[in-house]
């Protein structure tokens, strides 16, 4: 019995790995595309608690990086203005290529969210008899 709970134990721990491996690939290649979409759907520039408020995440300090490394490429515009109640903040909004980009991902997730979703309930394109 206790070779049996050890071969379980160490079967979740394997699910758990690449689950949390899964979940933090799929978060990566998103990020962007989910921080582009929140700025060009804001009706104001928004600063970065903002932004990770309306994500509802636990992980708002993750989001900077992102932010910051979009700015340098050219996707978002920025201004820092003082803050009443503290440091100054720094603004965001998606730039004209930001918007140009966001389309093409856009188009781009939903072409691969509908493949994966055929994969997932098995109505490939794919399904002709061989």
């Amino acid at each position: 019995m206790n070779e049996l709970n050890d071969k379980n134990a160490q079967e979740q721990q394997a699910i758990d790995a690449l689950t949390k491996k899964f979940t933090k690939e799929i978060s990566a290649g998103t990020s962007a595309l989910v921080l582009l979409s929140i700025l060009k759907n804001a009706d104001k520039p928004l600063y970065g608690y903002q932004i990770g408020s309306l994500l509802n995440t636990d992980k708002q300090g993750a989001i900077y990086p992102v932010l910051r490394n979009m700015e340098a490429k050219g996707l978002l515009n920025s201004q820092v203005k003082m803050s009443p109640t503290g440091p100054p903040r720094k603004y965001f909004t998606i730039s004209k290529l930001g918007k140009a980009v966001l389309a093409q991902w856009v188009q781009i997730w939903e072409q691969t969210q509908q493949l994966v979703n055929q994969a997932i309930s098995g109505k490939t394109n794919g399904d002709n008899d061989v």
